[in-house]
């Protein structure tokens, strides 16, 4: 399988691009370490939300003229709705159970086979529980649209039908009229859906502004319990750490594989994840805390940033004893500061109460130098007067293993690139490797000394079909970013 950090090294080094591939974990585009392995996302089954409001399948909606059909022509999912031959068409929904993610705002995806000089669309509900008969959404002007590309229209939902469709109910029937010139060829609806959410009451009177998407089929009771992390911590991060962070914040729930990640001033979260995780609301803080770090500059190793992410929602998380989630308690064989995350935030929490105690935390040290870009190896003798490898061999009572100086090199990128490792003569499942910086499905090429052999295997403990290498392999083929453990001789 390929691991985060094999997916990561395709989009390149540069930009501070921060993605989450296993729960909890994330990566930075900088060429720094990533040990977690990629979670691949399932195909996720449909709500009946989704089919509808996608368009999924003609026979969904009841159209009352024109020439219906299923286009491949689509704006999101894997279908949508075509209409032709037609001046006026109603298209009515079949009976909505309680929607998800209603919001002040509905929108619409059309797609128009000529500008019309004139048209409209309009938008009723209608629920007897709720006491909804044909009752007006809201309208949208076709005239001069562009043909042949995507027009999305939006609808402001009044504030009583918003409240309304907050509620409970199994009769909801939306019904959208399309009032344009007839054509032969299709006018395309597609992505029915809310945009934006509504604030909870924790983020009343914020000064921070956190723009919400979701999804259909979101549970929104989880939605708003991870608002109201951002609100709760988010304001403190700004004050410790950067007073000039972003006042408005993304907060995107996606279907994209992963569990969550950053990237300028949005954070990201798969929608099954947080399903599957409903009590891991304080995955926000760490992802935030990445939103909060932007402005560094020089070096800027990405195991330090996943580390203090992790160090932040340890100190500053509000559920984490529920969700289970917790950083270690001390060194373990097979850990490594350099995979970050909470491996790093337990060595940044021994680094305070060992030589750090009457002065600022070593991460509010570490965020101060890397903001200055002043970052280098020096940084460590100068804060702690040990070398961050001196101070990781203490953090381990000396059990760690000692950098070897000669053998076989394994680096984590193709052609002799990116961080490398040396390794001596021996054997070396998944933790002997990680004890040395080398994670599990991260090696991309190897060096081999003459009179070397090496012999790799796909899984750990020495499992699954060896390949033996006599000579440097500067591209490993299928086994790139495949190899659990290792045989040197």
């Amino acid at each position: 399988m390929m691991n985060s950090y094999g997916i990561r090294k395709l989009l390149g080094q540069g930009s501070l691009l921060l993605t989450c591939w296993a729960l909890g974990a994330c990566t930075v585009a900088d060429g720094s370490y990533e040990n977690e392995e990629l979670v691949e996302t399932a195909e996720l089954e449909l709500t009946q939300q989704e089919i509808v409001f996608g368009f999924e399948n003609t026979t969904s909606w009841t159209v009352s003229s024109g020439t219906v059909s299923s286009s491949t022509n689509h704006s999101e999912g894997t279908a949508a709705l075509g209409l032709r031959n037609f001046t006026y068409s109603e298209l009515t929904s079949p009976a909505l159970s309680t929607l998800s993610g209603v919001t002040d705002q509905l929108a619409l995806d059309i797609r128009l086979p000529s500008s019309p000089a004139w048209g409209q669309v309009q938008v009723y509900v209608s629920s007897t529980t709720l006491g909804l008969n044909s009752t007006w959404v809201g309208q949208a002007s076709l005239q001069g649209l562009p043909a042949n590309t995507w027009n999305t229209l939006t609808f402001a939902v009044p504030s009583s039908v918003k409240t309304a469709l907050q509620g409970s109910y199994s009769d909801l029937r939306i019904k959208l009229t399309i009032n344009a010139p007839s054509s032969s060829s299709d006018t395309v609806l597609d992505h029915l859906h809310f945009v934006g959410t509504s604030t909870p009451a924790c983020g009343n009177g914020s000064p921070y502004t956190l723009n919400v998407t979701t999804l259909p089929g979101f549970d929104q009771s989880i939605l708003d319990d991870m608002q109201c992390t951002f609100f709760a911590v988010y304001p403190q991060l700004v004050q410790r750490f950067n007073t000039s962070a972003p006042t408005s914040v993304g907060m995107i729930i996606t279907d994209d594989p992963g569990v969550a990640w950053a990237s300028g001033g949005n954070t990201y979260y798969n929608r099954q994840g947080r399903l599957d995780n409903p009590e891991d609301t304080d995955v926000v803080v760490h992802e935030i805390m990445h939103v909060v770090q932007g402005g560094y500059s020089g070096v800027v190793p990405g195991w330090i940033i996943e580390g203090t992410a992790d160090y932040v929602r340890d100190a500053y998380g509000l559920n984490n004893a529920a969700a289970g989630w917790s950083i270690p308690s001390g060194w373990t064989y097979g850990a490594h500061y350099l995979f970050g995350y909470g491996d790093a935030a337990a060595f940044f929490k021994w680094i305070d109460a060992t030589y750090r105690v009457g002065q600022a935390p070593v991460v509010d040290a570490l965020d101060d130098i890397l903001r200055a870009g002043t970052y280098s190896s020096q940084t460590w003798v100068n804060l702690t007067g040990f070398t961050v490898e001196a101070l990781w061999r203490q953090y381990s009572n000396n059990q760690a293993p000692l950098p070897a100086t000669s053998g076989i090199t394994v680096y984590e990128n193709a052609g002799f690139g990116g961080r490398a490792v040396v390794l001596d003569r021996g054997t070396y499942n998944v933790s002997d490797l990680g004890a040395r910086a080398v994670g599990n499905d991260w090696i991309s090429s190897i060096q081999v000394p003459a009179g070397y052999t090496v012999t790799v295997y796909p899984h750990s403990p020495f499992s699954g079909t060896p390949t033996v290498f006599t000579a440097n392999a500067a591209s490993l083929g299928a086994l790139d970013d495949q190899i659990s453990s290792i045989v040197v001789q």
